[in-house]
């Protein structure tokens, strides 16, 4: 009976991993990726990247980035073609439901950053000045970064992955926001009240994840956030 129990245990265990086996690899890879870990590699050679002059050092950063994103791509690539079918099939009301998951996460977004902003008396919040900085020292790289590779990554973790994970709508939607607005904080807080901005950069994550689960295609959320970030880079990219 309890070595019954235990292969029934071992089974269901198995049979899980069978089936969510590529959400967790996308994790994974998510982690390795903040982490660095292809450029780990690199330097555990003893090639000093610091050293290396300005141009093949961002080359470098950038096939470093693109590797993680290729491998994402290659293991979702049916469920990516098969997005830009519905998407063709659909045009008009997906056009229609994205751009308005768009624009009401943007709305959030803007007037609860602007009363942060006024609580806290600064212009923006510490991750967004790190990213225009950084823009400010390689407009192209954080182009590439922002417009391209960020978004099919924090799609595929923050969307895709846990909305195989997560059964139920209403908490994969609040898990998946939640989870992105800290994302944006967590590296970057100075103090407690920094947690304030989880809530516009929690906002788009909602309404991302929520156009998922109308949809069941993540191409749209991927397309929209790739929309989103090229529009805001940009525009500093102008204004810097």
């Amino acid at each position: 009976m309890f070595e019954s129990a235990i292969n029934d245990v071992k089974t269901s265990i198995k049979n899980w991993f069978k089936s969510n086996y590529k959400f967790i690899i996308t994790i994974l890879l998510y982690i390795l990726y903040q982490d660095n870990f292809i450029l780990s590699i690199i330097s555990s050679f003893g090639v000093n990247l610091i050293k290396i002059a300005r141009t093949p050092r961002i080359l470098i950063y950038a096939l470093s980035d693109f590797i993680y994103v290729l491998i994402i791509l290659i293991m979702f690539r049916k469920e990516i073609i098969s997005g830009f079918k519905d998407l063709k099939k659909n045009l008009s009301n997906r056009i229609i439901l994205s751009l308005n998951c768009w624009m009401i996460g943007c709305i959030i977004m803007t007037t609860s950053s602007f009363l942060i902003g006024i609580i806290l008396k600064q212009n923006v919040s510490e991750n967004e000045a790190l990213v225009r900085q950084s823009i400010k020292l390689a407009p192209l790289y954080m182009f590439y970064t922002c417009s391209f590779i960020a978004p099919i990554m924090e799609e595929m973790v923050f969307r895709r992955s846990f909305f195989g994970l997560i059964k139920r709508k209403w908490l994969f939607i609040f898990i998946s926001g939640l989870s992105f607005g800290l994302l944006h904080v967590l590296g970057s807080y100075n103090s407690a009240l920094d947690f304030l901005y989880v809530i516009p950069y929690g906002a788009m994550g909602f309404c991302f994840a929520y156009l998922l689960t109308k949809t069941k295609n993540i191409t749209l959320p991927i397309i929209i956030h790739m929309l989103h970030n090229t529009i805001l880079v940009i525009i500093q990219i102008i204004g810097g």
